[in-house]
């Protein structure tokens, strides 16, 4: 398998070329075109587990993490083909390859991974209420491929060491890496007169994947200008 990302950063497409009888699991309504020969299954995330333990973990992915309850399994049947994906926002796509260790993801920010990553939900505790981003966060562990996206542009932070990073801005980070919610500034007067608030303070030895963009920022901009809805 292999993902061939295009019209970066703005526009992203994401190609993914199956050898034959391969398969990716791709978030619902992410698919924009795929060859003839390939079959489309829908199923609950991770297959390989049980029946009634997929379906708590499936809603439970829906309930906290913001996914789809469902993926799209694409196989390419007897020969090779392709499938290409796209993310709902605009912006750019980047694929991280799980080496065994455990990528936290942004729930929004998933698209597709082979059957040989398994995606679940991760509890961060109260201080992602306090970031003021969501408590849950996606983890993805085991060895393969991980297409995820981003509103704007992707930067890709070797991290060794402590950064401060807005909130809103993190997509995916390895687990040698932990965050802490943090004021922008030494008092909450001035974090709150820089117009940053909350931060977070990203510490350890890892990857990390910020996004140039915060979609609710842009979304409470542009709403403002929108004249009001009719009832």
């Amino acid at each position: 398998m292999e993902f061939q990302i295009l019209y970066r950063p703005a526009h992203t497409l994401a190609m993914c070329n199956l050898n034959p009888n391969e398969s990716v699991r791709a978030e619902s309504g992410a698919m924009v075109s795929m060859t003839r020969n390939i079959n489309v299954v829908a199923a609950a995330k991770n297959p390989n587990e049980g029946g009634l333990k997929r379906l708590f973990k499936g809603l439970k992915r829906m309930a906290l993490g913001g996914e789809s309850f469902f993926t799209n399994t694409y196989t390419a049947m007897n020969q090779p083909g392709h499938v290409s994906f796209a993310p709902s926002l605009t912006g750019d796509m980047v694929v991280h390859h799980c080496q065994g260790e455990q990528l936290i993801i942004q729930g929004s920010s998933y698209v597709a991974a082979p059957d040989s990553v398994a995606i679940d939900t991760s509890f961060q505790g109260f201080k992602g209420f306090f970031s003021g981003e969501s408590l849950f966060f996606l983890t993805a562990t085991g060895h393969g491929p991980v297409l995820m996206n981003a509103f704007g542009a992707i930067e890709t932070i070797d991290l060794n060491g402590e950064m401060i990073v807005d909130t809103g801005h993190i997509v995916a980070f390895t687990a040698g890496i932990q965050y802490s919610v943090v004021k922008a500034s030494k008092g909450w007067i001035s974090s709150f007169l820089s117009g940053e608030g909350l931060v977070l303070r990203m510490q350890g030895q890892g990857r990390m994947y910020v996004q140039s963009r915060n979609p609710n920022e842009y979304g409470a901009s542009v709403g403002a200008m929108l004249p009001p809805r009719e009832n």
